[in-house]
């Protein structure tokens, strides 16, 4: 389980040459020590992959955590209210547990994990153990987490242009 001390000292390794202040220190620590600190540790690496600069933002951590943190509870959520689904009978619960248990994975997973991790809820979503949603939630938490990517679901124009689609349950 990882602390607020781990994620100060993963932020202090990442940007180095970053020199804080402690009113800088108190407010940063007064709103992160508080959150999920694993998500909050995939949140800073995330920040670290896709803002390169020697100064780290907090508006960015918060920013990237909540994101994160939206994304692993959509993965572990059932079903929202209106919804639907193709009518297949799957175990609810069943597929509510394995939701779970795919992001406990996650969580402990590498980037090198992820096509594993993919086939294994695809092969769950084939056996129809796990309903669509939820693994659609999974894979998206799965691809965010251990690659730092958010799926973009477009179709492409005869200009070239891609315009996004939304795709299922997507909420920004």
């Amino acid at each position: 389980m990882r602390t607020w001390d781990d994620n100060k000292s993963a932020i202090n390794q990442l940007w180095p040459q970053c020199q804080w202040t402690d009113e800088e220190r108190r407010l940063w620590s007064d709103d992160l020590a508080r959150l999920d600190q694993v998500v909050l540790y995939d949140a800073i690496r995330n920040v670290k992959r896709t803002h390169d600069t020697l100064y780290p933002q907090l508006k960015w951590m918060l920013d990237s955590y909540r994101d994160l943190f939206s994304s692993k509870r959509r993965a572990m959520n059932q079903r929202t209210p209106g919804e639907s689904h193709k009518a297949v009978h799957v175990d609810s619960e069943q597929s509510k547990r394995l939701a779970a248990e795919f992001v406990a994975t996650i969580e402990s997973a590498t980037a090198d994990d992820f096509d594993m991790i993919e086939g294994l809820v695809l092969d769950k979503v084939e056996h129809l153990k796990i309903d669509m949603l939820p693994a659609y939630r999974v894979l998206m938490y799965a691809r965010k987490r251990l690659l730092g990517q958010d799926a973009m679901f477009g179709r492409v124009g005869t200009d070239g242009e891609v315009q996004h689609v939304s795709a299922i349950g997507e909420r920004k």
